[in-house]
Protein backbone atom coordinates (compact mmCIF):
# COMPACT_ATOMS: atom_id res chain seq x y z
CA UNK A 1 0.00 0.00 0.00
CA UNK A 2 1.35 3.32 -0.78
CA UNK A 3 2.52 5.86 1.74
CA UNK A 4 -0.14 8.70 2.27
CA UNK A 5 0.56 12.02 3.23
CA UNK A 6 -1.19 13.53 6.59
CA UNK A 7 -1.94 16.34 8.38
CA UNK A 8 0.16 17.08 11.72
CA UNK A 9 -1.50 19.99 13.97
CA UNK A 10 0.52 21.53 16.90
CA UNK A 11 -0.26 24.59 19.12
CA UNK A 12 0.60 26.94 16.18
CA UNK A 13 -0.78 25.33 13.44
CA UNK A 14 -1.23 22.37 10.70
CA UNK A 15 0.96 21.74 8.22
CA UNK A 16 0.42 18.59 5.31
CA UNK A 17 3.57 16.40 5.59
CA UNK A 18 4.85 14.91 2.58
CA UNK A 19 4.33 10.95 1.85
CA UNK A 20 6.34 8.82 4.18
CA UNK A 21 6.98 11.49 6.77
CA UNK A 22 6.31 10.35 10.50
CA UNK A 23 5.24 12.36 13.19
CA UNK A 24 8.06 11.86 15.70
CA UNK A 25 7.43 14.95 17.47
CA UNK A 26 7.68 15.63 21.34
CA UNK A 27 5.98 18.38 23.28
CA UNK A 28 7.83 19.27 26.51
CA UNK A 29 5.22 20.86 30.04
CA UNK A 30 7.32 22.16 32.63
CA UNK A 31 6.30 24.29 35.71
CA UNK A 32 8.53 26.73 36.71
CA UNK A 33 8.37 25.17 40.28
CA UNK A 34 12.34 23.19 40.42
CA UNK A 35 10.98 20.28 42.17
CA UNK A 36 7.87 19.90 39.68
CA UNK A 37 7.76 17.09 37.90
CA UNK A 38 8.00 17.45 33.97
CA UNK A 39 5.48 16.20 31.24
CA UNK A 40 6.23 14.98 27.80
CA UNK A 41 3.88 13.53 25.02
CA UNK A 42 6.44 11.67 22.28
CA UNK A 43 4.83 9.41 19.25
CA UNK A 44 6.26 6.90 17.92
CA UNK A 45 5.29 3.53 15.77
CA UNK A 46 5.16 -0.25 15.92
CA UNK A 47 7.22 -2.37 13.98
CA UNK A 48 5.95 -4.72 11.67
CA UNK A 49 4.40 -7.61 12.96
CA UNK A 50 4.76 -5.99 16.60
CA UNK A 51 1.64 -5.46 19.38
CA UNK A 52 1.43 -3.09 22.17
CA UNK A 53 3.15 -4.71 24.85
CA UNK A 54 5.84 -6.48 22.38
CA UNK A 55 6.56 -2.81 21.36
CA UNK A 56 6.85 -1.86 25.24
CA UNK A 57 9.10 -4.97 26.00
CA UNK A 58 11.59 -3.87 23.14
CA UNK A 59 11.93 -0.39 24.76
CA UNK A 60 12.45 -2.02 27.84
CA UNK A 61 15.29 -3.55 26.89
CA UNK A 62 16.67 -0.52 25.10
CA UNK A 63 16.14 1.24 28.17
CA UNK A 64 18.30 -0.77 30.25
CA UNK A 65 21.06 -1.08 27.67
CA UNK A 66 21.63 2.48 27.36
CA UNK A 67 20.20 3.81 30.65
CA UNK A 68 23.01 3.90 33.60
CA UNK A 69 21.35 2.13 36.66
CA UNK A 70 17.93 1.51 34.61
CA UNK A 71 15.81 0.12 37.92
CA UNK A 72 11.79 -0.83 36.70
CA UNK A 73 9.47 -0.93 39.41
CA UNK A 74 6.01 -1.45 37.94
CA UNK A 75 4.30 -2.34 34.87
CA UNK A 76 0.31 -2.42 34.65
CA UNK A 77 -2.55 -1.10 32.76
CA UNK A 78 -3.95 2.56 32.39
CA UNK A 79 -6.43 3.78 30.16
CA UNK A 80 -6.32 7.17 28.10
CA UNK A 81 -9.25 9.59 28.62
CA UNK A 82 -12.73 8.53 29.26
CA UNK A 83 -12.32 4.93 28.45
CA UNK A 84 -10.74 5.77 24.82
CA UNK A 85 -7.62 3.41 25.39
CA UNK A 86 -6.20 0.92 27.08
CA UNK A 87 -2.21 0.74 27.43
CA UNK A 88 0.45 0.49 30.14
CA UNK A 89 2.14 2.30 32.50
CA UNK A 90 5.71 1.41 33.75
CA UNK A 91 7.30 3.02 36.59
CA UNK A 92 11.23 3.37 36.58
CA UNK A 93 14.49 5.23 37.30
CA UNK A 94 17.77 5.73 35.76
CA UNK A 95 21.31 7.64 36.71
CA UNK A 96 21.90 11.11 34.54
CA UNK A 97 25.22 12.55 36.05
CA UNK A 98 25.30 10.26 38.78
CA UNK A 99 21.96 11.56 39.92
CA UNK A 100 18.53 9.22 40.17
CA UNK A 101 15.80 10.40 37.77
CA UNK A 102 11.97 9.09 38.50
CA UNK A 103 10.03 8.69 35.45
CA UNK A 104 6.50 6.73 34.67
CA UNK A 105 5.08 6.54 31.45
CA UNK A 106 1.79 5.29 29.83
CA UNK A 107 1.68 3.83 26.14
CA UNK A 108 -1.14 3.64 24.29
CA UNK A 109 -1.40 2.25 20.63
CA UNK A 110 -3.75 5.44 18.97
CA UNK A 111 -4.40 3.22 15.58
CA UNK A 112 -2.89 1.89 12.49
CA UNK A 113 0.41 1.39 14.30
CA UNK A 114 0.84 4.84 15.65
CA UNK A 115 2.27 5.23 19.44
CA UNK A 116 1.48 7.83 21.90
CA UNK A 117 3.80 8.33 24.74
CA UNK A 118 3.26 10.21 27.39
CA UNK A 119 6.03 10.54 30.31
CA UNK A 120 6.15 12.43 33.93
CA UNK A 121 9.94 12.73 34.97
CA UNK A 122 11.30 13.75 38.43
CA UNK A 123 14.77 14.40 40.01
CA UNK A 124 13.09 13.25 43.02
CA UNK A 125 11.21 9.99 43.70
CA UNK A 126 7.99 9.94 42.43
CA UNK A 127 4.75 10.47 45.57
CA UNK A 128 1.40 9.14 45.21
CA UNK A 129 0.62 12.65 44.37
CA UNK A 130 2.41 12.84 41.45
CA UNK A 131 1.03 9.68 40.31
CA UNK A 132 -2.73 11.11 40.47
CA UNK A 133 -1.14 13.61 38.68
CA UNK A 134 -0.28 11.98 36.07
CA UNK A 135 -3.19 9.95 35.76
CA UNK A 136 -5.26 13.01 36.01
CA UNK A 137 -3.10 14.03 32.76
CA UNK A 138 -4.48 11.09 30.68
CA UNK A 139 -7.64 11.32 32.12
CA UNK A 140 -7.93 14.69 30.73
CA UNK A 141 -7.04 13.55 27.32
CA UNK A 142 -9.91 14.26 24.09
CA UNK A 143 -9.60 13.21 20.79
CA UNK A 144 -9.01 16.20 17.99
CA UNK A 145 -13.61 16.78 16.48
Amino acid sequence: MPERSQSSLFNEGLITLPEGYQDRSVNIFTQPAADAPAFNISRDALNPGENLSTYIDRQLVLMEKHLKGWKQSERRVVVLGDNLLQGENVHASYLRDGKRIWQQQAVFNMQDAHILVFTMTSATALTGRDSDLFLSLLGSFRLHA
